[in-house]
């Protein structure tokens, strides 16, 4: 992303072992501390280091951190995540360290986090609260049996990762896998983010457990939970084609060729389905087939962006569906269509206009004319998007 606040850049400076990132709201009460601890134990194992503090505080924050050491940026807008992406510019270590600066995370256990990116362990490692210690007061019980565990569920579901903290602030990761990842979000998201974009990479992710602390008496957290919630939710599943487009489509389009056909043969199904089954078999094939087109077009754009291999069911469709065979599928389609809808008319001309059958396979036939246009226009779509030129 560009960044365009005219800061000096220190790539030309010498690098360090560890960068630690603190991205920091009016924190005057914590970062004093925060920082201390975090030179105190960086000191004790030996390892050079930096403290960059990316701050948009209104109180003291920015001066104290200036005093304790830290380099202090300014981000040209607010945001969890561009907090961090501001940040990376100045960072020169070849291991980076994110963490809080409101002293819920005991930065004295930094290098437990260090230690298996330095051993070539791990590419990314995450500081587990789950598998640690909460201390009373630290978590609300929301996020911690309810928010925390579905989305983390979410992430390992839907990308295979094994982690049972996925939403955890203090986390590390070397800058050879950082390059890796473009990673782009500017609010709490950024952490789901960086996890995804690991788990397409092939990264190897790694827990430790570490203990949680509540914050300082009289702050307040910056996490709206329903907001940043649904925020992580929309980033899970719009990367995820599969479990968005693909399978609700697949669901839509058995279920409504399924109607359809039970009209058509007058199946008994405990009634007797006829045009109105005929008409909710039409709409859910319809919105299937534009659910799995549009799996088909995410996809295709999540390869392109993120330069990931497309999914096996991508590529099954991107192989049998080219815009000759989808132009071909869906002429039979429109031309099936209009055929039964000429006969419907020449009916309704031989009773003098009086009498339009009423029956199922009226909305067959129109779904089918829709249904076949759908399908050469997404074909057209999806060669546009996979285009190489």
């Amino acid at each position: 992303m560009e960044l365009t606040k005219p800061e000096p850049s220190r790539s030309d400076e010498q690098t360090v072992d560890v960068s630690i990132i603190l991205p920091s709201l009016n924190e005057e009460k914590t970062i004093g501390e925060v920082i201390d601890k975090a030179k105190k134990t960086l000191e004790a194992s030996g390892y050079t280091y930096e403290i960059i503090v990316s701050d948009n505080s209104t109180d003291a924050t920015p001066r104290i951190a200036s005093e304790k050491g830290a380099l202090v940026v300014h981000p040209d807008r607010l945001g969890y995540g561009y907090a961090y992406l501001y940040a990376l510019r100045f960072a020169r270590g070849k291991f980076i360290v994110f963490a809080d600066a409101d002293g819920t995370y005991d930065l004295s256990e930094t290098p437990k986090l260090v230690e298996p990116l330095v051993k070539g362990e791990a590419d990314v490692v995450l500081g587990t609260r789950l598998k640690g210690k909460i201390m009373p007061g630290a978590m609300p019980w929301l996020h911690r049996y309810i928010g925390n565990p579905i989305l983390t569920y979410t992430l390992n579901k839907f990308y295979g990762t094994r982690v049972s903290d996925a939403h955890t602030g203090f986390r590390a990761m070397t800058r050879e896998a950082l390059q890796r990842l473009s990673l782009e979000s500017s609010g709490m998201e950024f952490a789901s983010e960086l996890l995804v974009k690991a788990a397409y990479a092939g990264l190897r992710i790694r827990e430790v457990p570490i203990t949680y602390y509540p914050r300082a008496e009289g702050t307040r957290s910056k996490l709206r939970s329903l907001r940043d919630g649904w925020r992580h939710l929309k980033l899970l599943l719009l990367l995820a084609p599969k479990f968005l487009y693909y399978l609700p489509g697949a669901v839509m389009l058995a279920a409504g060729a399924a109607l359809m056909l039970a009209a058509l043969l007058r199946a008994n199904l405990g009634y007797s389905p006829g045009l109105h089954s005929a008409m909710l078999g039409g709409a859910l094939a319809v919105l299937g087939n534009t659910a799995v087109a549009m799996g088909l077009i995410a996809d295709l754009h999540l390869a392109k962006m993120l330069g990931r291999p497309t999914s096996r069911i991508t590529k099954a469709l991107a192989r049998h569906l080219s815009v000759e065979r989808a132009l071909a599928a869906g002429t039979l389609m429109v031309a099936a269509g209009l055929t039964y809808a000429a006969y419907l008319f020449l009916e309704w001309v031989e009773s003098g206009y009086r009498y339009l059958p009423v029956r199922g396979e009226n909305a067959v036939a129109l779904t089918l004319i829709v249904f076949g246009t759908q399908i050469f226009l997404h074909a057209m779509a999806a060669y546009l998007i996979s285009w190489e030129r």
